[in-house]
């Protein structure tokens, strides 16, 4: 017979679209210089590669970087539009979504209508403190929203200190 872990903290948040238009509105603030900074890098590591070609008088080579550059450029502008457009016409938004989550000594689990998910506190991509959430980032875009104030079993600030301590330089506490 297998021994279940014993559930340390227990959190039953209702995402509405309210919170999810917060964590949009947070997401952005978060990821947008970094993105813009790798746009700005490899765009200007195009156009190095374009004034070389045309430099050296290899213009069909010069014309396809221009082109890799038109459709890189274009590519991250409107991914992340249509990335948020995409995420506006969810069920998301549309829904009041519940997520149950069961937090344990080594993993978490997070459990909704579209079944259960478990998930290793070292694999999180990045965990985020704000003032009225916790935003448990499974890869770059995508999160779990855990309110503080829907915690059933345990308190806020303890699994605040409990999160710290599971994701190390993953974690931070944001304004």
């Amino acid at each position: 017979m297998e021994n279940k872990p014993e559930i340390l903290f227990k959190n039953k948040t209702k995402n509405t679209p309210e919170s999810y238009a917060e964590f949009l509105n947070f997401h952005q603030k978060t990821f947008h210089l970094s993105y813009l900074a790798y746009t700005v890098f490899w765009s200007f590591m195009f156009l190095l590669c374009i004034i070389l070609c045309f430099g050296s008088n290899s213009r069909t080579q010069g014309v396809l970087f221009t082109i890799a550059l038109i459709v890189f450029i274009a590519y991250r502008i409107l991914r992340p539009r249509m990335l948020v457009d995409k995420e506006l016409k969810s069920d998301k938004l549309t829904t009041n979504n519940i997520n149950t989550f069961y937090f344990y000594d080594k993993t978490f689990e997070a459990k909704n209508e579209r079944g259960k998910f478990d998930y290793k506190y070292s694999l999180l991509y990045k965990a985020f403190e704000t003032e009225t959430y916790f935003y448990l980032y499974v890869n770059k875009e995508n999160a779990f929203l855990v309110s503080k104030s829907a915690f059933s079993l345990g308190k806020a600030e303890d699994f605040s200190s409990f999160l710290k301590k599971k994701c190390g330089f993953k974690y931070k506490f944001v304004k």
